[in-house]
């Protein structure tokens, strides 16, 4: 009777444990249709260590990654496990920084919000145009927000800031007498100028480049946990309202009669919108180049061979110009 009884519970036992193994095994059963694994150990540390490098010299690249481990998280993993996740990632991280912890964390708020909004689309199988277009928006209105409460709040004056930076770094060429006394102060407060003066373009292709970027990345990583991310259309179908060929020739002809010393609101606007045109364009150009490719039959290679002086040379944005003025695209179908 004991060695029945004992057998008995020795079954339960291994059944108990059995059951605990298979649990173990596959908890979560599912997370938004994949199963959790070590990958997720993986992409967390990844954070942790995109984190860590925003206070050294490293974050001027990996500002431009520290999102994509954010995204693929949120789309691999269920919004409960994805907590678990985040929680210890913020906690490492804001401990192994030192006395860069409060900005770390700062920092990983502010990529934390677009990256759950991409995410959101990604898993939900929106349009990449959406998730990009959305993660956009966020990260300039952030940026536009924390420049406006740092400022308000530390009473900075940006432009003296900027000068007094750019006026140590500049006075190495008058110590070693590369350029003559003077020259610093007077560049340096030029240059200041400049930067103020386009800052909200600057400010908007910063959030595009990192958004286009982490859209680019996110894909290519979602395939690591095996999961997809919409594409973007394709670089042949990259059109722009044709009526930004008419804002582009208000802007030029205001430019034309625009000196350099013109200040207030409206040369500002100018002054920015110019080169956002401009960018506009090129994107216009290289869509062409790729739709002429397809057209003719070339190999992918061309297209993209042809990219790189339009990259290097701002000027031949006139093609994409060109493109959006008039149905050029039809006449090499023909």
């Amino acid at each position: 009777m004991k060695f029945a009884a004992f057998r008995g519970s020795a079954e339960k036992i291994a059944d108990k444990l059995a059951r605990f193994i298979r649990t173990v095994r596959t908890y979560p059963q599912e997370v938004n249709g994949l199963n959790m694994s070590w990958k997720s150990l993986v992409w967390s540390a990844a954070a942790v260590l995109l984190l860590l490098t925003l206070a050294t010299p490293l974050n001027f690249i990996t500002l431009f990654l520290v999102m994509t481990p954010f995204v693929v998280l949120y789309t691999y993993l269920k919004p409960k496990v994805f907590i678990m996740h985040l929680i210890p990632i913020g906690i490492i991280a804001f401990l192994l920084s030192g006395g860069n912890g409060p900005l770390v964390l700062t920092l990983a708020f502010f990529f934390l919000v677009p990256s759950l909004a991409m995410g959101h689309l990604y898993r939900r199988e929106k349009p990449a145009r959406l998730a990009v277009t959305v993660g956009f928006v966020i990260v300039l209105a952030q940026l536009l927000l924390e420049l406006a409460l740092f400022s308000a709040m530390f009473d900075i004056d940006l432009k003296a800031e900027l000068t007094a930076m750019l006026l140590e770094n500049f006075r190495q060429f008058e110590t070693a007498q590369i350029v003559s006394q003077g020259w610093a102060a007077a560049t340096a407060k030029e240059y200041a100028d400049a930067v103020i003066r386009l800052m909200p373009m600057l400010l908007l292709i910063s959030a595009l480049f990192i958004t286009f970027v982490t859209h680019g990345l996110s894909r290519l990583a979602l395939r690591t946990v095996g999961s997809q991310a919409p594409a973007l259309p394709k670089a042949k179908t990259w059109r722009v309202p044709r009526s930004l060929v008419f804002y582009y020739l208000i802007a030029f002809i205001a430019l034309l009669f625009m000196s350099e010393e013109s200040s207030g609101y409206w040369p500002v606007v100018i002054s920015n919108l110019f080169p956002i045109l401009q960018l506009a364009f090129v994107v216009q150009a290289l869509g062409f180049f790729f739709f002429l490719a397809d057209a003719k039959k070339w190999p992918k290679v061309v297209p993209m061979l042809l990219c790189i002086p339009l990259l290097l040379f701002p000027p031949l944005h006139i093609i994409g110009l060109i493109d959006a003025a008039f149905p050029l695209r039809k006449y090499f179908v023909k």
